[in-house]
Parts: structure tokens; C-alpha cells; sequence
């Protein structure tokens, strides 16, 4: 009898720099969940945790896409000065290079309300490279929900399968003096399986109303619904 050899579902992520991986290594985003959530509470303090409605601690939107990806933290610390017409940038030792993004490659065809938000498009030389299975790309996300005052990553699709570089590129908001520690989380990486779907686009059926009637009892008739269930973060 022959077996049918496993799909190679393996997503590899290597670097080039010596005890990164054991240092900072990139990591499973449910690790990186923002301080913010961490410290809300699942239901106000009057509250009957039987019966009442709890906070977004418990909402599972929230819950499921902290555990969705991996996250790119900084591999090194970065100091930049940050003016209206120039840039000064430190790393330690200046061992690890940077970068920037002319305004004419992206910033000069933003919205103006969007433009006079952005005053540095900043592209550290990340160490960083990652391969996927075929058909599968990788979606890069700013961390979300984390709401940095001084920059945020720009959002992209990377063909992992076929190029493997990982070039976060930083919009900062501000001019001023930044301090990034390394280790401070840039973005989040969620694996996503390319293929056509056959979309429908109408008004509500019988079917559908009937399906959604159901989710509305079943959701609403128990005090002890799927919000209550979750594990807290």
C-alpha cells in the first residue's frame, strides 16, 4: 500500500544574524497582545458575570485575530531625529543598515488629509527572510489595536513562496526624537491561502433569514453564550 506523501505545510522564517532567532525571535502574535487589552476587564466590577454583557476582553473578534499571525519584533535598537527636511538615524555600533522611501515612491500621491500626517517613510534592512508552501502569501499588518503615537507599518501582501525578504517600511507620524527598543513589535504576518472563490451578491432569501433567526436564538436565549466561554488573554 502506498501513502500519499504529506502536503508540506511548513512556514520557515531564518535570518543571517547570529542568536537572533534565540534573542529576539519572531513569534506567534497571541504573545504580543497589547497592554491595553491585557489590563481591561472581562465585565465592570457591579456586574453579574452570569448574567450581564462582558467587555471586549471577551469578544471573540478581537480574541481570535490576536491569535491569528507572527510578529516581527525589532532586532535591534533604532534612534532617530526626525526633522521637516531631514533624518538622523543610530543603530548600535551603526551595524545595521537603513533606509528610506523617497517621497516620490509613495508619500507624494497620498491624500493631503492622509500626506501632512507622514513625515519620514523609514526602511530598516531587516534580517529577516520567510518561506511559504505554494499558494500560500503573507499579509502584513501594522499592529493593530497597539496604537503607537510615533509610527506604524505599512500594509502589504508578500508572495512569500517566491520572494522571501521581509522590508517593513515605517511611516512616522511626527517629527521629534524616537527611541525603538529592540524587541518592540513593527508588525504582524497572517499566512492566507490565495485561490478564486465563486462570490454571490444578492438580497436576503427565506434560507437566510431562517439561518439567521437561528444564530439570534441560539446566541440569545443562554446567559452563558460563546463570549462568556472564552479564555480570558
Amino acid at each position: 500500500m502506498f501513502w500519499k506523501k504529506k502536503e508540506d505545510n511548513k512556514i520557515i522564517f531564518w535570518c543571517d544574524l547570529k542568536g537572533l532567532p534565540e534573542i529576539v525571535p519572531i513569534k506567534e502574535s497571541k504573545y504580543f497582545i497589547p497592554e491595553w487589552f491585557k489590563k481591561a476587564p472581562s465585565f465592570l466590577p457591579e456586574a453579574n458575570e452570569l448574567t450581564d454583557m462582558p467587555t471586549v476582553k471577551r469578544c471573540p473578534g478581537f480574541i481570535d485575530f490576536f491569535k491569528m499571525g507572527y510578529v516581527l519584533p525589532a532586532w535591534c535598537d533604532f534612534h532617530l531625529e526626525i526633522g521637516e527636511n531631514e533624518c538622523r538615524v543610530k543603530t548600535p555600533q551603526n551595524a545595521f543598515p537603513t533606509d528610506y522611501h523617497g517621497h516620490y515612491q509613495f508619500i507624494d500621491y497620498l491624500p493631503k488629509h492622509a500626506k501632512k500626517n507622514v513625515k519620514l517613510s523609514f526602511k530598516p534592512g531587516c534580517p529577516w527572510k520567510v518561506k511559504t508552501p505554494k499558494g500560500i502569501k503573507m499579509l502584513e499588518l501594522p499592529m493593530i489595536h497597539h496604537y503607537n503615537p510615533d509610527f506604524y507599518t505599512v500594509a502589504g501582501l508578500l508572495d512569500s513562496y517566491l520572494i522571501h525578504e521581509m522590508n517593513p517600511i515605517w511611516l512616522f507620524t511626527r517629527t521629534g526624537e524616537f527611541f525603538i527598543k529592540r524587541g518592540t513589535p513593527l508588525s504582524m504576518f497572517i499566512p492566507i491561502r490565495t485561490e478564486e472563490f465563486d462570490v454571490v451578491i444578492r438580497e436576503q432569501t427565506t434560507e437566510d433569514a431562517d439561518a439567521m433567526g437561528k444564530q439570534i436564538y441560539a446566541i440569545t436565549s443562554v446567559f452563558n453564550s460563546k463570549m462568556r466561554k472564552y479564555n480570558r488573554l
